[in-house]
């Protein structure tokens, strides 16, 4: 694989790992970044072979955030950030296949709803999660859009409202993080459940992602949604 490659598909036995590839910027998320995670998703799923997928950090870190350097400062970019961004989110949704998000270093902002928007997350003891959108005057729909799906009203106010850093015991603790682990062990407990899950037959997983996506009352597609439609 070309190291100069934005996100590195690395496909195992049976699973696959998706890696943001720009550890000197803490893989802080850029258009080509988040367009580049979409297509290797869609290759992952795509593939017969790969039967669930783990997201992680090149370097220790998940992800800083949106670059706002590399956004912000440039229209066209800014421009095409949302819509990319909006598309990765539905497609996580939509995944037949699990996907496993590894917590290292930090998860910040739109890193953090990254790292919520997979099926299970692996958090280090010590890895920060913060949705600090509100600290800096902002909101955050990615994030609270997952957090009401998936953990209910009560978590999403305490991470999106308090906004404060919520380190891997805390998310555990909070029922966030679906595995603990030391620091220097999150990746191969993160690997392990990977392992774990391609075991299990894929049609019966895809259909059980479907039965539980349609049971809740309050799925992602449907909550972001209505928050679109109220406006951010």
């Amino acid at each position: 694989m070309d190291g100069s490659e934005l996100v590195k598909v690395d496909k195992r036995e049976g699973w696959a790992e998706l890696v943001l590839n720009r550890p000197a910027r803490r893989n802080a998320l850029t258009t080509d970044l988040v367009v580049q995670l979409a297509r290797g998703l869609a290759d992952c799923v795509a593939d017969e072979e790969v039967a669930a997928i783990l997201v992680r950090g090149e370097g220790g870190c998940l992800c800083a955030g949106l670059d706002l350097k590399e956004v912000v400062a440039n229209e066209a970019h800014r421009m095409a950030f949302g819509p990319a961004w909006n598309d990765l989110h539905l497609a996580l949704a939509g995944c037949p296949k699990p996907t496993v998000a590894v917590l290292e270093g930090a998860a910040v902002a739109a890193g953090s709803a990254l790292a919520l928007a997979c099926d299970f997350l692996v958090a280090g003891r010590t890895a920060v999660l913060h949705v600090s959108e509100v600290a800096r005057g902002m909101t955050a729909p990615m994030n609270v859009a997952w957090l009401v799906a998936k953990h209910g009203t009560a978590r999403a106010l305490e991470l999106v409202v308090a906004a404060g850093k919520h380190n891997g015991e805390d998310l555990f603790r909070l029922g966030v993080a679906t595995r603990l682990a030391a620091d220097d062990e999150a990746l191969e407990v993160a690997r392990s459940l990977a392992g774990q899950l391609c075991a299990h037959d894929g049609a019966a997983v895809a259909a059980s992602k479907a039965m539980i996506a349609k049971a809740s009352a309050a799925g992602f597609v449907a909550t972001l949604a209505r928050i679109r439609a109220e406006g951010d």
